[in-house]
């Protein structure tokens, strides 16, 4: 080699500042200094060098660096020894996705890198998966549709089984989007597969569950009972925790047909669950669930009691739980006539909300129509029912947007505007319940 074309380029390395980067973060989390790591012919200066990119040691010396910093060449290379992301890494990064660390976006953001310069595809898709659940935690569902259905179609396609957090995020995302026909969609797809031979008990249930909560959003009650008779049928096979999501998925779906006396006992038996132990998070929401059932019976005091024990474990960590429960006891204040404290709980379920999820500020909206009506304020009740249901549309369940409209009704009645006030009435959808099988 001629000596101005310089040094070939080290293969083993293909990202030397990822690398150094690497190199540093294990050393400060181990608190050693660059003197403290150094050896012959790896002095602390040059090991500075390797640390900013600007020296690539050779595998020996990686090797050695390795097992003074307690930790596998792989680790410190960010990929196995065959030229692929190492699954430490991977693993690492998906943990520190799931828990929020403030770091993981720009350890993704590298890792991506790393994944594509390797042209490692599934280390590719796994990490665009992570980037997505960022996104989806940060309320931004538009990018993390982008992302998932980047990591869904990168390299060979990854099934539920695989990868079902894939999907179940994919689902998630596009119902936040407002876009229910995709997400029940993306939702069928994974809930065909793992109910397929041999069936997967735990993973039918979990898409099912969510598959008949997204059929009931859509006001789709047969086909939401459709899919929860397919999973029962397999419920000797069920764990207790997913026995919460089916008993969640059937409150559900009753208490949106209007069945509210079948959508109770289901949410007694997620209760009763949820007293063995289950996660607070989820027993916060099985009492609002519960709330809202007593609530459509004209129960408000016996929903008052479930609020409070709702809101001894929801915490701030669960904006959207915060926001149902706000919502619920604004319809628990309206119900017993404070109207004040029925405006003040419905905006701040609105404030919560209207950036992140529209359809449930329009639920808020709504209630804050019904104070306005009650107070004859019926301009105002008007912008607010055609606000709420503008939102509602395609994000809501039916039921919440037929009851916009009755309170527009209403409102269109006590103005005098009779043919309007019947135009309401038959604009509001249709929310018939059918019988259960």
């Amino acid at each position: 080699m001629l000596w101005w074309m310089g040094r070939a380029r080290p293969t083993h390395v293909p990202d030397p500042k990822a690398l150094g980067a690497r190199l540093r973060t294990l050393r400060e989390r181990r608190g050693l200094s660059l003197r403290q790591i150094s050896f012959p012919g790896c002095s602390p200066s040059y090991l500075s060098r390797v640390e900013s990119g600007d020296r690539v040691a050779s595998l020996t010396i990686l090797a050695e660096l390795a097992r003074r910093l307690d930790t596998s060449i792989e680790e410190l290379l960010g990929r196995s020894l065959d030229g692929r992301v190492s699954e430490a890494d991977l693993a690492a990064a998906e943990v520190a996705a799931r828990l929020g660390d403030p770091r993981a976006q720009n350890d993704l953001e590298s890792l991506l890198a790393g994944a594509r310069s390797l042209r490692d595809q599934r280390a590719e898709s796994r990490v665009l998966e992570y980037l997505g659940l960022l996104a989806l935690d940060g309320g931004d569902d538009g990018r993390a549709v982008d992302l998932l259905e980047q990591a869904r179609v990168c390299g060979p396609t990854p099934t539920a089984r695989e990868r079902p957090a894939l999907y179940r995020a994919l689902g998630r995302a596009h119902a936040g989007t407002g876009d229910l026909i995709q997400a029940a969609a993306v939702l069928q797809t994974a809930f065909d597969e793992v109910a397929d031979q041999p069936v997967d008990a735990a993973l039918m249930v979990q898409f099912g569950s969510y598959l008949a909560n997204a059929y009931t959003d859509r006001g789709r009650f047969a086909d939401a009972e459709r899919v929860l008779r397919r999973v029962l049928r397999h419920e000797h096979e069920i764990d207790p925790a997913n026995l919460i999501r089916l008993d969640w998925a059937l409150a559900r779906t009753y208490a949106e047909q209007g069945q509210s006396r079948i959508a109770e006992m289901y949410a007694h038996r997620v209760l009763t669950r949820m007293e063995r132990g289950e996660e607070l998070r989820a027993q916060g929401r099985a009492h609002l669930l519960m709330a809202g059932v007593l609530l459509d019976q004209g129960q408000a005091g016996e929903a008052v009691a479930h609020l409070d024990q709702a809101a001894a474990v929801v915490t701030e960590e669960a904006p959207v739980e915060l926001a149902l429960l706000s919502y619920e006891r604004a319809r628990a204040a309206l119900a017993s006539g404070d109207l004040a404290a029925a405006r003040r709980h419905a905006e701040a379920s609105a404030e919560r909300t209207q950036t992140t999820e529209p359809g449930s500020a329009g639920m808020a909206y709504a209630v804050l129509a019904e104070v306005a009506l009650a107070e004859a304020r019926l301009d105002n009740a008007r912008d607010l029912c055609h606000d709420a249901i503008r939102l509602m549309t395609d994000r809501a369940a039916p039921t919440y947007v037929a009851r916009a409209y009755e309170t527009l009704s209403r409102v269109e009645e006590q103005a005098g505007n009779l043919e309007a006030a019947l135009e309401a009435l038959r604009s509001r959808p249709d929310v018939g319940a059918a019988k259960p099988a």
